[in-house]
């Protein structure tokens, strides 16, 4: 081999191989390269190729962007091969990032993995395409396989024959029965799984979730989820109905589980208004100040039998009138309560909101955020605007919102402010505002 690889003449041409090297080109590949180089470079080149166990007198072509030199004979000519070139490449000084080696790997895991969810995931775009847009590497690459093999058990039993619960199906997948949990991951891809099957629209809510997943037989929280109901009246016949009548005329709360909703869902009777509210503690409340009116608890956010309960009351006419914390996090699930199921909001505008402020203990405001024990009310509390943060943490258990849900109680226990709270220096801004209606 040529002991002058190192001179600066030639440096052009191991530096444009080391860029194409780098930019993850398997050496093998690499049929020409173009170097710019002086007559000296270009001469010693020249020279190795006519020297070589194979000599070549054919000239070297040179063009505007430089001289292309045939890579195969300049390695044989060096008594090299196209496995050395990297090793070659860096012997004259030249360092080639790994990003080369690692594109190189990194191009043949993807395609390995996606050749592979393809053949065992026949006909399921949505499915496939998502799967292709996670990243892939050697460390993850036994976790994937394991994810794809899971569905691809999934997909080969489904449709199932007869109703089966999602950890089940994911036990009988995977070993573990909380693998297809609806949280996200592996549970939101067996949904797309189920869209991919029955060539279905996105569903918009988890109810609309869970009703997909039921088409293909798998049952999801259908007895875990549950909404609180108090003083609800059924007009059908059906079990729900009257479990829903019994608890009425006991004057008793009833948890209304999702496959009493979806299985033997009531026919509510039409001439009520349905009050929904944020927190469990008002039905507790509503029980102690003997309050006869209907009421619902979405305990503090929409869950799919939360959507059920409440699209079943609006598509059988049972208005909806709906109250929540007055906070950043509850404006937010109750404009969602107002625009989906034309829901009256109430106890939510401004000047609730300088009422229950004068209602308010006035050490609540030296309270600090972070001993709310709900992550999100902490985040919504810290994204309010400084001079709101006041108004942000104002929740239903005040007393005036107490007092103007559920009617005045005469035998509260607990004695009111005798001073009223300090309100912000200045008005709340309006996106944190909710008007009286929908």
């Amino acid at each position: 081999m040529p002991s002058d690889l190192n001179d600066p003449d030639v440096r052009p041409l191991w530096q444009a191989l080391a860029d194409r090297l780098a930019r993850g080109e398997a050496p093998a590949t690499i049929k020409t390269v173009t170097a710019v180089l002086n007559p000296t470079g270009h001469a010693m080149i020249t020279g190795w190729l006519a020297h070589g166990p194979s000599p070549s007198r054919r000239p070297l072509k040179t063009g505007p962007n430089g001289t292309t030199v045939p890579v195969s004979r300049l390695l044989t000519a060096l008594g090299h091969t196209y496995q050395d070139l990297p090793d070659l490449v860096e012997s004259t000084g030249l360092a080639i990032p790994p990003t080369g080696q690692d594109r190189r790997t990194a191009h043949h895991l993807r395609t390995t993995i996606d050749t592979y969810a393809e053949q065992a995931l026949p006909d399921t775009p949505l499915l496939t395409t998502r799967l292709r847009s996670y990243g892939i590497s050697a460390a993850t690459l036994t976790e994937r396989r394991h994810l794809i093999d899971a569905l691809a058990r999934a997909r080969s039993l489904l449709p199932l024959p007869r109703p089966v619960h999602l950890a089940r199906l994911a036990h009988h997948c995977t070993g573990d029965p909380h693998y297809f949990d609806l949280t996200g991951g592996p549970g939101a891809l067996l949904v797309l799984l189920t869209r991919d099957l029955l060539h279905a629209a996105p569903p918009d809510t988890p109810a609309a979730e869970r009703a997909l997943l039921a088409q293909v037989g798998i049952t999801a929280e259908r007895l875990s989820q549950t909404v609180l109901v108090l003083n609800l009246r059924a007009a059908g016949s059906g079990p729900t109905d009257r479990a829903l009548n019994l608890a009425h005329d006991d004057r008793r709360p009833h948890h209304l589980t999702l496959y009493d909703l979806t299985s033997h869902p009531p026919r509510l009777a039409t001439d009520q208004v349905l009050l929904a509210v944020e927190n469990p503690s008002l039905i507790d409340e509503a029980l102690e100040r003997h309050v006869k009116k209907p009421i619902a608890c979405t305990s503090g956010s929409l869950t799919a039998v939360d959507h059920v309960l409440l699209n079943l009351a609006r598509d059988s006419g049972v208005p909806i009138t709906y109250a929540g914390d007055l906070d950043t996090w509850g404006h937010d699930v109750a404009r969602i309560v107002s625009s989906r199921y034309t829901a009256t909001i109430t106890g939510m505008d401004h000047v609730i909101h300088r009422t229950a402020l004068d209602a308010e203990p006035p050490w609540a405001f030296a309270t600090p955020p972070s001993t709310d024990t709900s992550a999100g009310r902490r985040q919504a509390h810290a994204n309010a605007p400084a001079e709101n943060r006041a108004l942000a943490r104002i929740y239903q258990e005040n007393p005036a919102i107490l007092d103007l849900l559920l009617g005045q109680s005469a035998d509260d226990p607990l004695p009111r402010p005798r001073q009223p709270a300090v309100a912000p220096a200045s008005d709340p801004p309006q996106e944190h505002e909710l008007s009286n209606g929908p």
